[in-house]
């Protein structure tokens, strides 16, 4: 069968191929009973209109990329895809998810923007972008919207959420419970970017100080990269492996995520440690698995920060002003089964 095209559904609907082509791209020189036939005769054919075709007289594409660094199926980013795929598509909008491994591939696909001129904006998920980056970022013409970004040079707009305030909540509660030695766990990193939930030890540590925690009273542990291990396992076998060693070893640990704070309970006990009676654990983001195994962890929610930034993406694209271009999300700190008092020491 051959393929349906527009001269069809114009003689379908009897009318000339330039009404259909502005029936279908929503032009308001088509009267309503015209474009109605025009839309019930496509239908009747099954003829899709490329939105390449209508995008020629607008100047627009009408895609949106987002990129990522890490692979989408995990939980943050298979979020974010889909908060802004209930935004940008309900607008007519295509999501084009780019991922990119290294700052050499990030650069690359900055610099191409301008010359392929294949999007209408960009939302940067996580990276914390370095200077020559931001630089790229600042100069493009189209609008640029930062997710989860700690450097906000560049950005037109941005999602943010507190990791500041999360971790003076999560400090705050573990002095609370009387811990006297607590330590932040960083996850190996997965790629060659510095990632903003890697600024979360900063802001561990800069809560832990200014709430009287001194020396060996509030440790960082740096897992380093993913690819010094073979496997997550080895991973989280070598930060148990630092923890029980420590000479100060501490009775409360907050990790950079779920995943990893809950492959790290699962190890400790295997170990002999009682959690919560000899260790409190605090893990980030609050996943569905977090609740399944009753993880004391800081709450996020990524399909709705998504959606705030393909928002703040619209109305650029538009032309229009935002009234709030940067925008702080507030954590919540969720109480469950892995904290309690600090054990007798």
């Amino acid at each position: 069968m051959s393929r349906v095209t527009l001269h069809d559904v114009a003689v379908e609907a009897g009318v000339s191929d330039s009404t259909v082509s502005r029936a279908l791209r929503g032009l308001d020189k088509v009267d309503g009973r015209t474009r109605a036939r025009v839309q019930d005769a496509a239908r009747r054919l099954r003829f899709s209109f490329a939105r390449n075709a209508s995008s020629l007289a607008s100047g627009k594409t009408m895609r949106v990329s987002i990129v990522f660094a890490n692979a989408l199926n995990t939980w943050f980013d298979s979020s974010v895809l889909q908060g802004a795929y209930d935004v940008l598509v309900r607008n007519k909008y295509d999501v084009v998810p780019n991922t990119v491994r290294t700052h050499e591939q990030l650069n690359t696909f900055f610099e191409r923007l301008p010359a392929d001129g294949n999007v209408d904006a960009i939302i940067v998920t996580s990276i914390n972008l370095g200077q020559v980056e931001s630089e790229i970022l600042g100069q493009l013409t189209i609008p640029t919207v930062g997710l989860d970004s700690g450097n906000l040079t560049g950005f037109d707009a941005s999602v943010l959420l507190d990791d500041k305030r999360a971790m003076r909540e999560a400090v705050g509660l573990l002095k609370q419970l009387g811990h006297r030695r607590i330590a932040f766990v960083e996850q190996p990193a997965p790629g060659d970017f510095h990632f903003t939930s890697q600024l979360r030890a900063d802001d561990f540590m800069e809560a832990a100080h200014q709430q009287g925690f001194v020396g060996e009273d509030a440790q960082r542990f740096d897992m380093g990269k993913f690819s010094d291990y073979y496997t997550q396992d080895v991973a989280v076998s070598s930060a148990v492996a630092r923890l029980l060693a420590a000479e100060a070893r501490p009775t409360a640990i907050c990790v950079e995520s779920d995943d990893f704070a809950i492959s790290l309970v699962a190890e400790l006990r295997h170990f002999g440690i009682r959690i919560p009676e000899e260790m409190s654990v605090i893990g980030f983001d609050d996943t569905n698995v977090a609740s399944a195994v009753n993880l004391t962890t800081i709450h996020q929610n990524p399909i709705e920060m998504s959606r705030d930034a393909a928002t703040k993406a619209l109305i650029l694209m538009r032309g229009e002003h935002l009234q709030e271009p940067h925008s702080l999300m507030t954590p919540a700190l969720v109480l469950r089964g892995t904290t309690a008092r600090a054990p007798q020491q």
